[in-house]
Order: C-alpha cells, then structure tokens, then sequence
C-alpha cells in the first residue's frame, strides 16, 4: 500500500473507531488495532488481541505494509462485548518522537521500547522508564525478570526507535510490584537539545 492509502485507512478508523488488520514489514503476523490519532510519521492506537484491549501503542507509518479496517462480525462482537466502548482517546503530541517520550516521562510510565538494529534489521526490546535523551539517544532504565531496576540506563538511537508501547497488562501489572524508580526525572520540562 502506499502511505496515502495507509493514512486515509487511519483516519478514516480513528474518526469511526473502527478495529482494523495491520500487517509490518519483516514481520509475518497480522495484527489488529484500534487507531486512534495519526500524524505524518507515527500513529497511536490500542492494542486488541482475542477481544480485550491491552494498552496504547505509538509506531512509525513507515513500518505499515498493508491495513485495512474490519467490516465483519468481529466489530459486531466488539460492540456487543462493550470493547469497542473501552477505546480511550489520550491526548499526546505525535509530531516526533519527543512529545511521546514527554508525554510518558510527564506520566511517569514504565513501557516497551523496540527498536530496529540498522545492520542486522533484528527488532530488540527494553522495558522500563526513560531516563533521560539527548539530541541522538533515549536512556531507559529498564527492569528485569526478578523485579530489579538495572544498574545502567539502555541506550537507544531515535533513528532506530520502531515503537513504543505502554498501558499494557504486563507493563501495568508488573510495575505495581517493581520497588521504586532510581530515576524519577520528568523530561518532558528539560530543555530540548
């Protein structure tokens, strides 16, 4: 598809809230979402998987290879089940990555950091709270397995940043077990780079 299509595809689901299939690129699976605000490099929207939602998602546009929003008995199911119902609409600037990092620092949001290695094309992931960036860089302090902040921030290149999800069962539920941040900085009123 081209990116008119994919954008017209978006907008037309957000101003209706419809559920939609998105399949990416290097990726075989197909998933389904509920978009909820575009711009002309990311869009945001919320994850649905078997008929619960599971949080907010920020993704490039770029990574779109095909979408198409669902007319079936699946929507039907979603209204009926009130999940549809559930979609909630957040306000947060998705001009560039940076008023998405604002508004989860600003929040003080544990989320999933994926990003792409440029030479491998290998998707790595991190889950945790950002730290701190510079004009280059995001610095998440992610958390493991055992429920232990890392002792050094993961760095990650903005230009190798796929996405960013957060509100999800597993970031939410674990988090409330987590001890407290060792970093507990609001970057959203640093000043930009």
């Amino acid at each position: 598809m081209k990116k008119f299509e994919i954008t017209a595809v978006l907008e037309e689901a957000c101003r209706q809230t419809l559920l939609c299939h998105m399949f990416l690129k290097a990726d075989p699976n197909c998933y389904s979402c509920f978009p909820i605000k575009t711009s002309e490099d990311l869009f945001l929207y919320m994850d649905e998987q078997d008929f619960r939602l599971d949080g907010y998602v920020v993704r490039r546009l770029k990574d779109i290879i095909e979408i198409n929003s669902k007319t079936d008995l699946t929507n039907d199911i979603l209204e009926s089940e009130g999940v549809t119902a559930q979609v909630k609409r957040i306000d947060m600037d998705l001009s560039s990555w940076e008023g998405v990092l604002s508004y989860l620092s600003h929040n003080r949001l544990n989320a999933i950091f994926e990003s792409e290695d440029r030479n491998s094309g290998n998707i790595d992931y991190v889950i945790g709270r950002i730290e701190k960036r510079d004009d280059r860089y995001l610095y998440v302090r992610a958390f493991d397995t055992n429920g232990s902040w890392e002792e050094k921030a993961t760095r990650i290149a903005f230009s190798e940043l796929v996405s960013i999800s957060f509100g999800t069962r597993y970031v939410d539920i674990f988090s409330k077990y987590l001890p407290p941040c060792p970093v507990e900085r609001d970057i959203s009123i640093l000043p930009k780079l």
